[in-house]
């Protein structure tokens, strides 16, 4: 498990485990480990597939998880031509048919929750579930972060990946965690940003995240049981937030994690695997 007093613990090692290729010529690489019904697991910006070892370590005594790298992305290649946020759909279900998974719970975080929406929407009969954590969309609209992410642009235009980074650390951890990591967690987690996400892919992934819709209505043609589990410091949702967002997708619920950010599973390990467990084990 990751404590974020101690960059040291954060394991991020590749495991060289499996490839898949896509119908649209990428390669994606994934790991998959554990028993029992299947938990996939989808990056956002900041992480990558190995990266939910350090997060998952409950969840897989009882399921098999499965992580793996977005095209363009940590260790998976970019596929021929432009990209598409549409793109990372297509992505998803080539992974299920080439592990021979029909039905299995998501798990997005951020950029990912709309990569697991719009899965849900056009494939519901291999969605047991979804823990949409810190997500990207909102329930009113998707003017702001069409704004972030044209923000985030202009600072790799002008402060490139490290820029981004710089910018992006403040707003996704809370400042107990960020005073407890001090500058040696805030100088290894940005050595590892930079070492796995070249300027290039960020460009691609912060522009195919433009791309996705945030039309609130789409919340509401959900089908599938969602869970909406966010930290009380996200930047992005309020209790408030998180309400309005459960009224309006049909069988949503809501978890709050106490002292956590945009990224709960970093900050609260333990509560948000049992939070996780719990969801999953009753669908």
């Amino acid at each position: 498990m990751f404590d974020f007093a101690d960059p040291a613990t954060l394991d991020l090692r590749y495991r060289g485990q499996g490839r898949c290729p896509t119908a649209t010529g990428a390669e994606l690489y994934y790991e998959s480990v554990g028993s029992g019904p299947p938990v996939v697991c989808l990056n956002n910006f900041f992480i990558v597939a190995p990266a939910w070892r350090n997060f998952t370590s409950r969840l897989v005594r009882d399921h098999t998880v499965v992580t793996y790298d977005l095209r363009n992305q940590g260790v998976s290649s970019p596929g021929p031509g432009e990209h598409h946020f549409d793109d990372h759909v297509g992505d998803l279900r080539d992974l299920l048919d080439h592990l021979g998974h029909d039905t299995v719970h998501l798990i997005g975080t951020s950029a990912s929750t709309l990569i697991c929406r719009d899965f849900a929407l056009r494939h519901p009969e291999r969605v047991r579930g979804m823990v949409l954590t810190g997500p990207a969309f909102s329930p009113y609209g998707p003017l702001r972060m069409r704004l972030m992410a044209k923000d985030w642009l202009q600072r790799l235009d002008t402060t490139h990946a490290a820029g981004v980074f710089d910018y992006l650390y403040p707003l996704v951890f809370t400042d107990k965690a960020i005073e407890r990591g001090g500058r040696a967690t805030y100088l290894a987690l940005r050595e590892h940003f930079l070492a796995l996400n070249s300027e290039a892919q960020v460009r691609a992934c912060v522009s195919e995240l433009r791309q996705a819709s945030g039309d609130p209505a789409l919340l509401a043609r959900l089908t599938r049981p969602v869970l909406l589990l966010i930290g009380d410091g996200d930047h992005l949702w309020s209790r408030t937030t998180l309400k309005d967002a459960t009224d309006l997708i049909p069988d949503a619920t809501g978890h709050v994690i106490e002292g956590a950010g945009h990224m709960p599973f970093i900050e609260a390990t333990e509560e948000f695997e049992t939070v996780v467990g719990r969801f999953v084990a009753k669908r």
